[in-house]
Parts: structure tokens; sequence; C-alpha cells
């Protein structure tokens, strides 16, 4: 890794202007400032475009009201109906019904009371509800909170293995980012990071003479360093 935590979160400032309705998660808090909903958007994002995703949180919204009171008493096929656009929505419709119920009855159908817990001890008890794993817990934790956790997905990933930060399990890249950023950066690195994989670091054909970070990475140079010379 060529470049500071520092150096990588400029230049991606300059190139990158943060939209929250690029990042649902995000434009949730934003809207709502319920930790709930944002614990259902992060869900609904799972295997799901980001367009896909914001649809189905908000007709599901404006249809049935994200609370675990109206999801509850929500019929399984009208929840189904309203995020049919993403992908498994049937199993999420379910997964939705299953933490509703959790919430409301072990919770009061307040998210805050596991969010306002030591870092550590809310993560664990996140990761213990059905069908929320680590970058879903994480994502709520540094949203709604500002918790030290870095949520890793398939954009951020690659850019870590492709800059040369991390490669591995989730949390040894996870582990790493946290290490590259200042902790007050974590949320808008995370930002950034997706805004940079899926417009120059794609997953194919990536644009790597567009890029602002290729004198930092270890792909471009080892790209570079295997393409013929035309001079020889």
């Amino acid at each position: 890794m060529k470049c500071t935590g520092k150096e990588i979160i400029e230049r991606l400032r300059k190139a990158y202007k943060r939209d929250p309705k690029e990042y649902v998660a995000y434009d949730v808090w934003i809207n709502f400032k319920d930790p709930f909903k944002v614990l259902i958007a992060t869900l609904l994002s799972q295997n799901s475009t980001d367009k896909g995703t914001y649809k189905a949180f908000y007709t599901l919204e404006e249809k049935i009201g994200v609370t675990p009171d109206n999801l509850i008493k929500a019929n399984l096929d009208d929840i189904a109906s309203c995020i049919r656009n993403i992908g498994i929505y049937r199993i999420k419709a379910e997964r939705i019904k299953e933490l509703s119920k959790i919430v409301k009855e072990k919770y009061n159908g307040d998210l805050n009371k596991i969010l306002d817990k030591a870092p550590q001890e809310a993560r664990e008890e996140l990761l213990s509800l059905p069908g929320i794993g680590e970058k879903t817990a994480d994502v709520v934790l540094l949203t709604c909170k500002g918790y030290p956790y870095f949520p890793v997905d398939t954009h951020i990933k690659r850019i870590s293995q492709r800059l040369g930060i991390a490669s591995g399990s989730y949390e040894q890249i996870s582990a790493s980012l946290m290490r590259l950023f200042d902790p007050k950066d974590y949320l808008e690195a995370h930002h950034l990071l997706i805004a940079h994989g899926r417009n120059v670091c794609k997953a194919k054909n990536p644009l790597c003479e567009k890029c602002v970070l290729n004198d930092c990475c270890e792909y471009y140079s080892r790209i570079n360093k295997n393409k013929p010379n035309n001079n020889s």
C-alpha cells in the first residue's frame, strides 16, 4: 500500500460528491433518525442493487410503514409485494416479519435499547438477530451511532484487494481499513470507496487510467508491469 488513508480520502473527496440518495441506509437515517428503519433498509440491500433497495424501502414505508407494529400487523404477502423488485424478496419479507416481532417483544419496539450499549456488546446483540450479518450490523452501528466499525461491501472488498490494503476475511479487511483511516472519517470513507467502486474501480474493465488512486494501487502497478513495451 503506497498511500496513507489521509491521501486516499482527500483524493476521493475531490473526485466524488456524496449524495445521500446513493446510500440507502444513510439516506434513511438522515430522513428518519430511526435505527429500526436503517436496519430494515440495510437488510433489503443484501444481494440487491442500490436503486432497487431505495425503491423497495420507500414503497414499504409508504404502503405499510416501517415500524415493528405495522410490520407485525401486515400480511406477509403485502410486505413481499412492496419489495418484490429486489433479490430474494420473499425470504426478506419473512425476515422482516421475524425481526419486527423480536424487536417489539424483546426491546419494546425500540432498537436504541441495543444501540445504546457499548459498541462491542451492541454489535454482538445485533448479530444475534435473524438475517443480520456483519456488514448489516456494522452499517447500522456506524451510520446511527458513529461507532468505530468499517462496513465492507463488494466494492470496498475489491478496492481493498486491488490497492493492497488487505485481502482475506471480512474481519481482516475491515480491521485494515480501520487502521488506515481516522475513526472520524469512517462513514465518509465507506461512502467514497463505494462511489469509487461503482464509477471507476469496477469489477470488470476498471477505468484504471482515470483513477485518482492509480499511483497507490498494486493492481495498476502489476498490470502496467505486464504490458508489452511497444518500444522494444
